[in-house]
């Protein structure tokens, strides 16, 4: 088998060595053009074929990666496909990825149909950058962030209308779970009266929710423990293994695996083995240091919903000068609301800047369905007793952390510098201050150089990001909200690149507030050959 890989391998290289480049992108706030891409329309099929050849992790295990995307548009309809093969060191193809129709349809990269200033248009697959209104709400939420292990195939529709300017649009994370959902709706007021500046006043209301945020985690059985800690996850009846023998807690007369048997009072399936055997057998030495492990059990959903209503007024834009002002009110259901006024956008030269005024209430999160969303929206957490080593499993939302935010002022300013072919530089900060105040400050920052004098260097990245904590702590740069990504790009030929690309974020599994250890760092390392067709 592993011989007939390598022959298809080498069959299809000259294919690799044609490829085009992949373009990583990098989820940063603020960074939403003000203008939607919009796609060139072509009465001829356009095709291109992109790729890659090299290593990648996946559940702690390292593949052999050969990735190829091809990609076709014609009219206004464009699809793409990321048919991915992992080969392990014995040479076979890790078959989870092709088991089922979810697993097919997640080789869909994308099918679109227009763009976003279209009358009419749409886009289902993977959406890594998805911002709502000004961000208060949704800025930068990606559905790939688990990619490969999990490829929801998400998508948004929308319309736009001559009729004051009115447009809609729908967002769903997954099409197959709607979890994860969004809704937009915007207009022009004051478009009729042909006014000066207020003629293009948008005014745009929209809602953001998570319907589940356990969803991340399955519950094969429905028996309200999680797959990933219930030790039986196809049986209703049975969740926990303290002793891991195979034989539930709940029918299992020795918990903790020392071949005594349990103290009754302590274990009742004893009782039911045999009854009343206390009494019968007053004198025999029990177990009495039975410390089962517990876990939490989860029956009702506490879904999450944010509403807000933005507006968006263009001033000025002559050239390459360009001028808006724009805010954003939004309320957490059940929590609290908070407000970007003013906001101020320009664009002078090869500079984008923003910088806004912002004030939460109490309960209130900015950007609350962030590019990290999808890791922190539920965790799994497993404590040990220091006095008795039993173990508790449960799973902890980010919607918990609300209680505990408390309101602040202050301000978010965004810098983005691209500096012609040498390289560019995106900065932004948030800053709150208020009493008690655990969560008001967040940095971006990516620098990229595409080195001149290096001609075969065509890019260095390093990206970098700590949100919603109570001080950037550069002393411990591994932190619960901190990710980190880099990437190297060597090109080897004219369309030929080797690429090098490093990104962690992290898992805070037994909620101590520390990042220690591997098993709490969730990385990705990639080599490869990238191409172009």
């Amino acid at each position: 088998m592993k011989k007939h890989l390598w022959i298809i391998l080498l069959a299809l290289l000259p294919v690799l060595l044609a490829a085009q480049s992949l373009n990583d992108g990098y989820m940063f706030p603020g960074d939403e053009t003000w203008e939607d891409p919009v796609y060139p329309v072509t009465n001829t099929p356009k095709f291109g074929l992109a790729g890659i050849l090299g290593t990648l992790m996946a559940d702690g295990t390292a593949y052999t990666q050969l990735r190829i995307k091809p990609e076709m548009s014609i009219w206004k309809v464009g699809i793409g496909l990321d048919l991915d093969l992992l080969i392990n060191g014995a040479g076979q193809l890790r078959q989870q990825d092709w088991d089922n129709w979810k697993d097919i349809l997640g080789k869909v990269l994308y099918l679109r149909f227009a763009d976003r200033s279209d009358s009419l248009y749409f886009k289902v697959g993977s959406i890594p950058d998805y911002t709502l209104g000004h961000g208060l709400i949704f800025d930068d939420y990606s559905n790939m962030l688990r990619y490969p292990d999990y490829r929801p195939l998400g998508g948004y529709v929308g319309a736009n209308t001559n009729s004051f300017g009115f447009g809609f649009e729908f967002y769903t994370h997954d099409i197959s779970k709607n979890e994860v959902i969004a809704a937009r709706a915007s207009f022009e007021p004051l478009q009729i009266l042909k006014l000066p500046l207020l003629k293009k006043l948008r005014l745009g209301l929209n809602v953001g929710a998570d319907r589940n945020p356990y969803g991340k985690y399955p519950d094969s059985d429905h028996d309200g423990y999680p797959d990933v800690y219930d030790k039986f996850p196809q049986d209703k009846k049975a969740w926990l293994d303290t002793d891991d023998d195979g034989v539930a807690d709940n029918v299992d007369i020795d918990l903790n695996g020392n071949s005594i048997l349990d103290d009754p009072a302590l274990n009742p399936y004893v009782n039911e083995v045999f009854p009343n055997i206390a009494n019968i057998y007053p004198d025999y030495p029990f177990d009495t240091a039975v410390y089962p492990d517990s876990a939490a059990r989860y029956v009702d959903n506490p879904s999450l919903w944010i509403y807000s209503l933005d507006y968006d007024l263009p001033l000025i834009k002559s050239g390459d000068f360009s001028l808006s002002n724009y805010a954003e009110f939004a309320v957490m259901e059940h929590y609290g609301s908070g407000l970007i006024f003013p906001g101020l956008a320009a664009r002078v030269g090869i500079f984008d800047l923003k910088l806004e005024m912002r004030s939460f209430g109490a309960r209130f999160l900015p950007s609350y369905f962030n590019n990290l969303y999808d890791e922190q929206r539920c965790q799994s957490v497993v404590t040990v007793s220091k006095e008795d080593g039993h173990r508790s499993y449960f799973l902890n939302t980010k919607q918990a952390l609300l209680a505990e935010v408390k309101p602040g002022l202050g301000w978010f300013g965004y810098l983005k510098g691209n500096i012609g072919r040498i390289g560019y530089l995106k900065v932004a900060y948030q800053d709150l201050y208020g009493d008690e105040l655990k969560h008001g400050k967040s940095l971006w920052g990516k620098l990229t150089i595409m080195p001149g004098r290096l001609p075969k260097l065509k890019e260095a990245s390093l990206y970098y990001a700590q949100t919603d904590v109570d001080k950037v702590d550069w002393k411990n740069l591994r932190c619960v909200n901190a990710e980190i990504s880099s990437r190297l790009v060597y090109g080897y030929s004219d369309n030929l690149n080797l690429v090098l690309k490093y990104s962690e974020y992290y898992s805070d599994l037994n909620a101590d507030g520390l990042i220690l250890g591997r098993d709490e760092v969730v990385e990705a390392v990639n080599f490869g050959v990238e191409f172009q067709l």
